[in-house]
């Protein structure tokens, strides 16, 4: 097929996929001025009869309107075209730069809460939109989901058109009598795998994406329990207890027990991320930027640590940590056991030893950065408390855009196209953020500890 010419206009450049239903090709437009690419997908009929072509012309047009209405969203590829060559069909949709979800997964390098919440948004908005339509997508998993290169959005591809005619031809009557299953395991619902697929089938799937991302381990390996069918995954990753409780709804074996719509799931979501919002902010006291002219008794009496404890960075750092752990408890377990804890040392074993199992691992690996830099940090920040005191008549330094795109270069060379997304959010909220309040949000978003540190380092230095 290389080199062909479709419907005397689409050149094929490249196959993309093959597979029992056709092929996928990349192709160049010849009508088009700079011969724009495209995607086309080929469908391969079983037989050539002509009760099958009347059923297959029926099926396939049918399903090319489906595609070309759902091309009304910004975040699903446009259909250009659809035609029949030969007794052949082939649709021609646009073809979105960008690397796939898949590209992303990277080993020891689970995703924050925050980014998992922003994925969820975005794609639970497409299916919002495509189950209103009455379509589901029936094959959600990280290749069918691209990260456009123009503006960092989501974009869900492979619709699966030219598989649900196939499906559909198979089981006309006088036909093959087999329906053939279309999904991919681990990301397959019970009843989509039984041929039954409901719109919450994709949120099923969507849900154990979210889950691989946090866990890291793809959905095959998922241990589940023989009686129910529940999968165990809650141990294998560092997750709060509200994002836990709303990703286990999203999978429950049953599709009468899940969530019943995206929307339903977008307002859980929505609740959620006002409450994480909430707490974030309360963990930026006021005396941390500057710091109340009180005695270190009094300094204690309201529960901030000792200076020779924990520096007012380290103290706010950990507390965003255990926050991830423990959730909006975070800041009043800190206090207490800071008040009895003698050492660094003590205070973080202390605080371990209120979580769980594997969370006690992950929990010291965390922190493990703040007791190796204590020192530099704690000397590092009595000298700019000093010098704040010198400047206090002084305006703050303020956040100007060519330090915005530093920061954003710097994120992205971290965790990827998503760092535009959260320089956007964390610019929105920062009215009376300092440049070190600004990189030190940033950080938060960063999973490996020492990466986070050096980030701030090097932006700060």
């Amino acid at each position: 097929m290389l080199g062909q010419l479709l419907d005397g206009r689409y050149q094929v450049l490249q196959v993309l996929g093959r597979g029992g239903f056709g092929q996928t090709y990349i192709a160049q437009d010849n009508h088009r001025p700079g011969f724009p690419k495209c995607v086309v997908k080929h469908l391969k009929l079983v037989t050539r009869s002509l009760k099958f072509l009347e059923t297959a012309r029926r099926l396939f047009n049918s399903e090319a309107e489906t595609l070309e209405q759902l091309g009304n969203h910004d975040q699903i590829p446009r259909l250009l075209a659809y035609f029949e060559d030969n007794q052949e069909f082939f649709l021609v949709q646009e073809l979105i730069e960008g690397h796939t979800l898949k590209a992303e997964l990277f080993p020891n390098q689970p995703w924050t809460e925050n980014q998992i919440i922003q994925l969820l948004q975005q794609v639970l908005g497409i299916l919002q939109f495509i189950h209103s339509q009455n379509v589901i997508h029936r094959d959600i998993k990280p290749d069918n989901i691209i990260r456009r290169q123009q503006d960092g959005k989501l974009v869900l591809i492979d619709f699966g058109a030219v598989k649900q005619v196939q499906s559909q031809l198979l089981t006309v009557p006088g036909q093959m009598g087999a329906t053939i299953i279309i999904g991919t395991p681990g990301y397959m619902s019970t009843e989509q795998g039984q041929g039954r697929p409901r719109p919450n089938s994709d949120i099923y799937s969507l849900g154990m994406i979210a889950i691989q991302l946090l866990t890291g381990l793809h959905p095959i390996n998922f241990e589940e329990n023989p009686d129910t069918g529940e999968i165990y995954w809650q141990h294998q990753a560092n997750v709060s207890s509200e994002l836990a409780s709303v990703l286990s709804k999203m999978v429950l074996h049953h599709f009468k027990h899940r969530y019943q719509s995206a929307a339903e799931v977008l307002g859980v979501l929505k609740e959620l991320d006002t409450k994480v919002e909430a707490q974030s902010q309360s963990l930026q006291p006021p005396s941390f930027t500057q710091p109340p002219q009180t005695s270190l008794s009094q300094q204690n009496s309201i529960g901030y640590p000792p200076p020779f404890i924990l520096s007012a960075e380290n103290y706010s750092r950990l507390e965003m940590i255990l926050l991830e752990f423990v959730g909006p408890v975070a800041p009043r377990l800190l206090r207490q056991v800071t008040a009895s804890a003698s050492n660094l040392e003590e205070l973080i074993n202390q605080l371990a030893f209120h979580l769980r199992g594997n969370q006690q691992i992950y929990f010291k690996k965390k922190t493990m950065f703040i007791l190796e830099k204590s020192t530099l940090i704690d000397e590092l920040t009595v000298k700019s408390e000093i010098k704040s005191n010198n400047l206090s008549n002084q305006k703050p330094q303020l956040i100007s855009d060519s330090f915005v795109d530093q920061c954003e270069q710097e994120l992205a060379d971290l965790i990827g196209p998503i760092a535009t997304f959260l320089i956007q959010k964390a610019v929105r909220s920062s009215g009376q953020l300092s440049r070190a309040e600004f990189v030190k949000v940033l950080a938060s978003q960063i999973p490996e500890a020492q990466k986070a540190l050096q980030f701030q380092q090097r932006l700060l230095s």
